[in-house]
């Protein structure tokens, strides 16, 4: 297995993505759980963003009342904005607490490599077993798919200049595609 790839059992359903999430505020609220960490796993559960760019992620690229976050994308050096609407009162609830207690521009002022511990801890905690950060963007990006069924719509929210590197997603799908076809040859 060449490294960086994923299997779909190292990728964890995106409701219990939003399940561990939830918990975890709950535990915030009672002083057991860093609302900063709990910032950063919200902003790569709820955006299907990548670890670098939740790093780069300022106040100013919050947008309240609009519900959606800028996510600075950099392709052969090269800076892109893309823009994801993010319709979840749970996200804005600590992405809300969370600024208001911060006086940086900057969200975040630690590592990529301490922001990817963040996330070992977190799904260790919360979800049992230790999952990349990249784990949490296939994880959304399979849920968009299923909901949606729209290719273009996920190359939007991922910032891919094309169809191509989403492929890699359709892949991880596969299981939903014989789980559809049992049900139309059930009983044949």
């Amino acid at each position: 297995m060449r490294r960086g790839s994923l299997k779909l059992v190292d990728v964890p359903p995106y409701q219990a993505l939003l399940e561990a999430v939830s918990r975890a505020w709950r535990d915030v609220q009672r002083g057991r759980y860093m609302l900063r960490d709990l910032a950063l796993i919200s902003i790569l559960v709820f955006t299907g963003c990548r670890i670098g760019e939740a790093m780069k992620i300022s106040k100013s690229d919050l947008d309240f009342r609009g519900r959606a976050v800028r996510i600075n994308q950099l392709k052969k050096r090269e800076s892109f904005i893309r823009v994801v609407p993010v319709p979840s009162n749970l996200f804005w609830g600590i992405v809300r607490g969370y600024t208001e207690r911060i006086a940086s521009e900057r969200l975040f002022r630690f590592t990529p490599r301490h922001g990817r511990n963040i996330v070992y801890g977190f799904s260790e905690r919360y979800l049992g077993k230790r999952i990349r950060p990249h784990a949490i963007r296939h994880s959304y990006v399979i849920a968009v798919l299923k909901a949606t069924k729209n290719l273009e719509a996920v190359r939007r929210l991922l910032g891919h200049s094309d169809h191509s590197t989403i492929k890699t997603y359709l892949d991880m799908t596969q299981e939903d595609l014989e789980e559809e076809l049992s049900k139309i040859f059930r009983g044949v």
